[in-house]
């Protein structure tokens, strides 16, 4: 995950620094500011969802809830345990995120290997040079992030916090006698500098990335001087779907996906010798996990 926004960050760097040659260090002069916009076309997204009403940003607190009398009780995360030779039919969220939750579990050390893929959902740099610049490095940027597909022998978040039922919308559990399918769609979740990889509704389900400053120092040879606050990531359309065996209570297959945005508004770089500032810096990678 740490390699999505090392990548992104790097780019905008090597577009920056190609159209206008960038500053070299000075001690007695203060760096010069460039403000290259990068913005990206949002692609047509991977996973169409229905909106839900008081759908919104997730984070990691636990959400209050209200009971009958007017007091606030603390949402548990639904736990329940696979009955081998029994499968699911539902539509009911609760009953779903139990049973996957359980599946998730009994598959600890028994997962089928699988591939993690990520790619560039679109790169636009506009008009201009650094427009021109950033189109001819676009098949670059896309081989780049292919390079990153890795083998799995993991569920997707097997070692965070189960799966709640806030988490979740548009649950599904289908039983054809033999297997199990469960699908449901997760909400939207935003993070910053401090978001771990197992917060919020999309890190419990599938992952994030886990800490700003952990995928920065990815970026060799590159100081970050100022602006990782202002590095906002954006997870959207993630979705889930998983094959359970009734006989084992195991997960045997699926998919775990999702649309990750990237934006920064301003961020102070020095590259060796060189520095810059980049400003309204954006991307968009979709990232995937197939079992």
């Amino acid at each position: 995950m740490k390699k999505i926004l090392a990548l992104m960050l790097a780019l905008a760097m090597v577009f920056t620094l190609a159209a206008c040659g960038g500053t070299k260090e000075n001690p007695t002069e203060p760096d010069e500011t460039v403000t290259d916009e990068i913005t990206t076309e949002e692609a047509t997204e991977p996973v169409a969802t229905e909106p839900v009403s008081g759908e919104g940003t997730s984070t990691d607190a636990t959400e209050p809830v209200t009971d009958e009398n007017g007091q606030t009780v603390t949402e548990a995360a639904s736990e329940t345990t696979t009955e081998a030779g029994k499968g699911l039919n539902s539509t009911d969220a609760a009953e779903i995120v139990a049973y996957y939750n359980a599946a998730r579990k009994a598959t600890e050390g028994h997962a089928p290997k699988g591939n993690q893929t990520m790619t560039l959902a679109a790169l636009d740099g506009g008009d201009g040079i650094v427009g021109g610049i950033i189109s001819a490095f676009e098949g670059i940027a896309k081989s780049a992030l292919e390079k990153n597909s890795t083998e799995t022998d993991y569920i997707p978040a097997h070692d965070h916090d189960d799966v709640k039922v806030s988490d979740v919308k548009n649950a599904k559990a289908v039983d054809d006698g033999k297997y199990t399918t469960i699908t449901f769609d997760v909400v939207d979740q935003s993070a910053g500098a401090s978001t771990k990889g197992g917060d919020g509704s999309v890190g419990r389900t599938v992952g994030v990335l886990d800490g700003i400053d952990n995928a920065l120092k990815e970026l060799s040879g590159v100081e970050v001087k100022d602006g990782i606050q202002n590095i906002k990531l954006t997870y959207k359309n993630a979705k889930v779907t998983a094959k359970i065996d009734n006989a084992t209570g195991r997960i045997v297959g699926g998919t775990w996906q999702y649309r990750v945005n990237i934006n920064i508004s301003s961020i102070s770089l020095k590259v060796t010798i060189f520095s810059a500032t980049l400003k309204n810096v954006s991307g968009a990678v979709d990232y995937k996990v197939v079992i």
